[in-house]
């Protein structure tokens, strides 16, 4: 079957393992884009002279564009001849990659980065079409499921290592460069190897009059003030600012415009009717909660990096460690999948090794921890996050009837990209509520009067003395590296709370996966028993 379909789709020159290596060497940089400077929000603040959060909305944004786009960029897909659109849409995301080079204004990143987002659809299309062609077609949804999200996933390890190393060398804006010379060999191979007359649509030519230009509109814009909520809540503090309020109410507008909309129209741009399916809607539900509970990388490498000064190249080669548990995650999920497993059991499987990973860190915080230590909490996060996802995408997709699985998977685009913004935002309120519980704590603590205290100062005095430092700075010195101190060890104890309520999180999910089946099976049970008076 792949190769029939090979056949079709590539020159007849081309072996099959030069199409594997264009279809992952044109995926992987488009992937890193998502996450392109995750890694250096400080430096990207400092770029483009705004607050962190506002880089975070930049990187939220871009997921929030495939989510918004996806059911229209479909009907361009279905409209255009294949590989000229593909070639079309590359070229267009090199262009918006150099215009980003080029530009220091904070709006125009925005812009970019979500005109960015939809033009990255026509690629991932193609690539997902590609990939799902390789495989048999009783077979070709698990597998090509696998593969696809193993990529995906497995390119944020990717992308943490480029960052070290462009930030270490070169000025932020190199980081675009970076993403244009990567995606250039793909696109040239792809452009080589493909036939002219490739048709990958699989319904035909749909004509563009359909194109739901107003639903587009209006579910972005809801997407965007969703996000602008749950990043910038905080900020502003919640409810008490205007700007919320205001957000807030244009939000809840967007959500009955378009709701009302796809009720009335014949051929909607998401069709509701996937919510009447229970799994679906007990699928979108363990997508949160995975999204939620995988596990918050950044707060760990921001720990190592500021409080045990760890260098960031050897925490980016220790996180490809990450990339192999997604991959072998997928594989595992997809196997037992094909074989007919309980999904229960898979899910139990994901979900239990996040906890294990919590757990792990909670174990190994401290000062002297090193890279090594990271190894096999790292391993564990990426393997449950390659089952989980895999396992969850299949379970929902394949809940709804065939003709409806696309709107099934663009609301699944939709929940992940919310609910990875509801993560971020999560996270940053929690941090700051520990920080803020943990450093009132020793203020109470330290006191003029205290041995300890005057114990400690003395301690950084002599060391200060001994270093050469001149009588009049010991006193400031010796009051600096109590704050440097005092700050280490409220970020240990931020981080422990954090792995800690996690922790206590994921087990209660396993629990209702485990428990709540057989919950509603006893009652259903009891209450046929039951004799009416």
């Amino acid at each position: 079957m792949p190769n029939h379909n090979n056949k079709q789709l590539f020159k007849s020159w081309v072996p099959y393992w030069l199409i594997l290596v264009g279809i992952f060497i044109t995926l992987i940089p488009i992937a890193l884009a998502l996450g392109v400077y995750m890694g250096g929000m400080s430096s990207a603040a400092s770029y483009y002279g705004v607050d962190t959060t506002d880089i975070r909305f930049s990187v939220v944004i871009y997921y929030l564009a495939i989510a918004a786009a996806f059911p229209l960029e479909a009907r361009f897909y279905n409209f255009f001849s294949s590989k000229p659109y593909f070639i079309a849409c590359c070229l267009f995301y090199v262009l918006i990659n150099l215009a980003l080079y080029n530009t220091h204004s904070f709006a125009m990143l925005l812009v970019l980065r979500f005109v960015g987002g939809m033009s990255s659809l026509g690629i991932i299309g193609t690539m997902f079409t590609l990939v799902f062609r390789q495989f048999h077609e009783q077979r070709s949804r698990v597998l090509g499921y696998a593969t696809m999200y193993a990529a995906l996933f497995s390119s944020a390890p990717l992308a943490q290592l480029i960052d070290a190393w462009v930030f270490s060398n070169y000025n932020f804006n190199v980081l675009f460069l970076v993403e244009i010379f990567s995606a250039i060999p793909g696109i040239i191979l792809m452009f080589c190897i493909l036939k002219d007359g490739v048709d990958l649509t699989r319904n035909g030519k749909i004509p563009l009059k359909l194109v739901r230009w107003e639903s587009f509109v209006l579910y972005s814009s809801a997407l965007l003030l969703a996000a602008c909520i749950m990043l910038y809540g905080q900020y502003y503090h919640w409810f008490r600012s205007a700007r919320i309020v205001s957000c807030t109410i244009a939000l809840g507008v967007l959500l009955c415009l378009f709701l009302v909309r796809q009720i009335k129209l014949e051929k909607p741009y998401i069709d509701l009717r996937v919510y009447k399916s229970r799994n679906f809607r007990i699928g979108m539900l363990l997508l949160v909660l995975f999204y939620l509970s995988k596990g918050d990388t950044g707060l760990l490498y921001g720990f190592y990096a500021n409080s045990v000064k760890l260098d960031p190249y050897w925490l980016g080669y220790v996180n490809l460690i990450n990339a192999v548990g997604i991959i072998s995650g997928s594989l595992l999920a997809a196997r037992f999948v094909l074989a007919g497993r309980k999904i229960r059991l898979i899910w139990m499987t994901g979900f239990g090794a996040l906890l294990a990973f919590h757990i792990y860190i909670l174990l190994i915080l401290g000062s002297q921890a090193g890279t090594a230590d990271l190894i096999i909490p790292l391993f564990l996060q990426g393997f449950g996050n390659g089952v989980l996802i895999l396992s969850i995408v299949i379970f929902y997709v394949t809940a709804v009837p065939p003709e409806i699985s696309f709107s099934a998977s663009v609301s699944g685009v939709a929940y992940r990209a919310l609910t990875f913004t509801g993560s971020m935002a999560l996270t940053s309120y929690m941090s700051l509520y520990f920080q803020k519980i943990h450093y009132q704590h020793f203020a109470l603590g330290i006191r003029a009067d205290s041995p300890l205290l005057t114990e400690r100062i003395g301690q950084y005095r002599q060391s200060l003395q001994d270093g050469g430092a001149a009588a009049a700075q010991l006193s400031a010195g010796s009051s600096q590296m109590l704050g440097k101190a005092v700050a280490v060890q409220d970020n240990l104890l931020v981080v422990r709370d954090y792995y800690s309520y996690m922790s206590a999180f994921i087990l209660l999910v396993i629990l209702g996966i485990a428990v709540i089946p057989h919950f509603q099976y006893q009652l259903r049970k009891i209450g046929s028993r039951l004799i009416p008076v």
